[in-house]
């Protein structure tokens, strides 16, 4: 009775957290703090199950197995700890004004209470991006009054204020930039008893990996048995018109080492034209011209290059608006004999709810229309800059309205400047363009000093920008993987052969030297360890299987296939869903390393899950047969091994995201779709670990649907939180 009360509950509570995520879509976040989580009921089903489960726990005597005990007491701490906050915390907001006093805070119902110190705002600020007006960071400078005591603490975007156990941290401010709102927490108790059963979680889990006495030691010796696998079944050029005028492209190279503010950058002029040409066609390069030939050959010929049919468009109905046959547009395919835009009528009515063509398709179009004019209004190409007393302006070649305070010499240069190298391409003068080049560049470090990139950055990008475009190695490590996999699972004998081993092992060694590049110039070039978006944690999940793969090569061959095709896969849907994705500055809370460690351990949990459905498959073809009956027990057997890091790798990577955000926003649960999908995807998958207990996961078959099904969740986790969802880390 007791064990399908904890059944029913734990379903129950994985259905309605689910459903809290979609209803919060719609109705927003008040009403489901409001309604469902802050709810009475909501926490009785919690409370209930934890009552259930410890009454279960006691009734099989697992405090005889200390680690595993020592395990779930841990869950149960957590949740006490959870219900401590719930109970005792309180939340709100306080506003300050300069040179005001203010000793009490609105709580979250309304109500105003006291606080036991007085604050006052000495100093609100705006600190920038280096070299750039993009604001970085906001800082509080607040005076604190307690007793005959005074003190001041600084409250910013990554520094949490601490009085006397409440925590202050920057929620808005005003716009005269004279007052603030900081968010006000006080929990006195629920944060220590969080925290300690993280800790003992932590404990329990390496216990529990180092026991002697434990399911992972025998899933190993069955899992390490030869393997007699059967058979395993996995299931444009572009058109020019005339030939464009371009500029040389020793010229057009060295341009692109220009330095340019980009995407609130600084960055080689080089990375700008990438993304320009990459929206545009899909790819970095276009007909044997690289990206920075085409940048700057189409800001001198623009006349030529707007016929130039290097924009792609996928869907028929567009391309029918269009009027063009096929797939590749040129600039002009979008404007008619009337010089009107072609796709605003259609726009409008799908703005409006109505239209036959996709919303999405022509969004897609009409957003590559608008990249070419910004890049005509000078938004994709500022490259001269001019330090002020507070801050670094950048502007457009040939900007014709600028600051007063920018003296008469270097206005006429940042004005001029382009003009003279524009004539000097076209006649033909080669060395006098590279030396106005150069004489850009000088401009560049004596207005901006040591904001401007390094010459060795600068080629670093240059190269990272040159490797990331080439999508063949996407396709080719794809069939390459495709191919490794099928011979190893089908146990032809080409498999057992020395030569092929050696060619193997070489192409993943290679695959993994590629993505280890990649990550390597991303990190020195963002200045942050590469896990802060969609495509680079596709990536590092990449390299996370790769080097599975190496670690454990010799001990489960299986995995080299089955590793090697998933991280393919993962380089597949970082290329599709980020395009050229822009490397960014981080603001400081999130530079924090508990984010990278949070981002990495969660990933590597996800690529754990990854391989386990290519095993599941696996397995439920060999189920097909009678006579396959030991080679399956040995492919649940990897299955189910892989399952006891996966779920610790995510519950640990859970809990440091849990310490990350309490650090940085205050507050270490909210919520969020993203944390309330991760918890639903750790408790799905915990259910198969307790074989023991529910005998369903004890059969073969059953065990692989269910991993199978199972990673819905976490393709709802990663993909649909982000696209569908939303939150605080959609940006993830």
């Amino acid at each position: 009775m007791i064990k399908k009360t904890i059944i029913a509950l734990y379903t129950l509570i994985i259905v309605c957290i689910g459903l809290a995520t979609i209803i919060e879509k719609y109705r927003g976040t008040p009403y489901v703090s409001e309604y469902i989580y802050g709810s009475w009921w909501f926490v009785a089903l919690w409370a209930v199950l934890t009552v259930c489960s410890v009454a279960y726990i006691m009734r099989q005597k697992l405090y005889s197995r200390l680690p595993l005990f020592v395990l779930h007491l841990s869950f149960v701490v957590i949740l006490v700890g959870a219900l401590t906050t719930f109970l005792l915390a309180e939340k709100g907001t306080v506003s300050l004004r300069v040179g005001k006093q203010q000793s009490s805070f609105v709580s979250s119902v309304s109500i105003t209470k006291p606080l036991p110190f007085t604050l006052m705002l000495k100093e609100f600020r705006v600190v920038n991006y280096p070299g750039t007006d993009a604001p970085l960071d906001y800082q509080s400078i607040i005076d604190v009054k307690d007793n005959e005591t005074q003190n001041s603490v600084v409250v910013s975007m990554n520094n949490i204020g601490s009085v006397r156990g409440y925590r202050l941290f920057q929620s808005s401010y005003d716009s005269d930039s004279q007052g603030v709102t900081l968010g006000v927490y006080y929990d006195p108790w629920g944060i220590a008893v969080t925290y300690f059963g993280y800790l003992l979680l932590l404990i329990s889990i390496v216990w529990v990996c180092m026991s002697r006495h434990n399911n992972i030691r025998t899933l190993y010796r069955k899992a390490t048995k030869p393997l007699a696998l059967m058979a395993f079944m996995v299931m444009g050029t572009t058109a020019s018109a005339q030939a464009p005028e371009t500029v040389d492209a020793d010229i057009a190279h060295s341009l692109g080492t220009v330095s340019a503010l980009y995407n609130n950058r600084i960055c080689p002029a080089n990375t700008a034209a990438t993304d320009f040409v990459t929206k545009l066609s899909g790819k970095s390069t276009w007909n044997g011209y690289s990206a920075d030939e085409i940048f700057f050959s189409w800001m001198i010929y623009y006349s030529s290059w707007e016929n130039q049919k290097l924009i792609r468009i996928k869907n028929r109905d567009v391309q029918q608006l269009l009027g063009i046959d096929g797939q590749w547009a040129s600039f002009s395919d979008f404007i008619d004999s009337y010089n009107e835009y072609k796709l605003k009528d259609a726009i409008d009515q799908s703005r409006k709810g109505g239209g036959e063509i996709e919303a999405r398709a022509l969004m897609d179009a009409d957003e590559k229309y608008h990249v070419v004019e910004m890049f005509y209004k000078g938004q994709l190409l500022r490259i001269f800059p001019y330090t002020f007393k507070d801050s670094v302006g950048w502007y457009s070649p040939g900007a014709q309205v600028l600051p007063r305070e920018i003296p008469v010499k270097e206005s006429f240069f940042i004005k001029q400047s382009m003009d003279f190298l524009t004539e000097s391409i076209v006649v033909g003068q080669k060395e006098r363009a590279l030396e106005i080049i150069a004489k850009i560049k000088l401009f560049q470090r004596d207005m901006a000093g040591e904001v401007i990139p390094s010459y060795s950055a600068t080629y670093a990008e240059i190269f990272y920008n040159h490797l990331n475009g080439e999508r063949w190695v996407v396709f080719l490590s794809l069939t390459l993987s495709l191919l490794l996999c099928i011979v190893i699972a089908s146990g032809s004998s080409l498999s057992r052969r020395k030569w092929w081993n050696i060619a193997a092992a070489a192409y993943i060694i290679l695959l993994t030297f590629y993505l280890t590049l990649l990550l390597a110039l991303r990190w020195w070039i963002g200045r942050h360890v590469p896990v802060s978006n969609g495509y680079e944690t596709m990536q590092f999940m990449a390299w996370a299987l790769l080097v599975i793969v190496i670690a454990t090569h010799r001990t489960f061959p299986m995995i080299v296939g089955f590793g090697a095709l998933t991280a393919s896969l993962c380089m597949l849907v970082a290329m599709l869903a980020g395009g050229s994705p822009q490397i960014t500055q981080l603001m400081p809370v999130l530079q924090s390393p508990l984010l990278s460690v949070h981002v990495m351990v969660v990933m590597c949990a996800y690529a754990l899950f990854a391989l386990q459905v290519l095993l599941a498959v696996q397995a439920l073809w060999l189920c097909r047969k009678s006579g396959n009956a030991a080679d399956t027990e040995r492919v649940t057997a990897l299955s189910q091994l892989l399952l006891y890091p996966a779920v610790f790798l995510l519950a640990i990577g859970i809990f440091v995201g849990a310490v990350w955000a309490n650090v940085s926003w205050g507050n270490y649960w909210s919520w969020d779709p993203k944390e309330t999908w991760a918890l639903i995807t750790l408790m799905i998958y915990a259910a198969p670990m307790h074989g023991a207990s529910l005998p369903l996961f004890r059969k073969p078959r059953a065990y692989h649907i269910y991993i199978i099904m199972a990673f819905l969740s976490v393709l709802v986790t990663y993909f649909g939180v982000n696209f569908l969802l939303g939150g605080m880390h959609s940006y993830a």
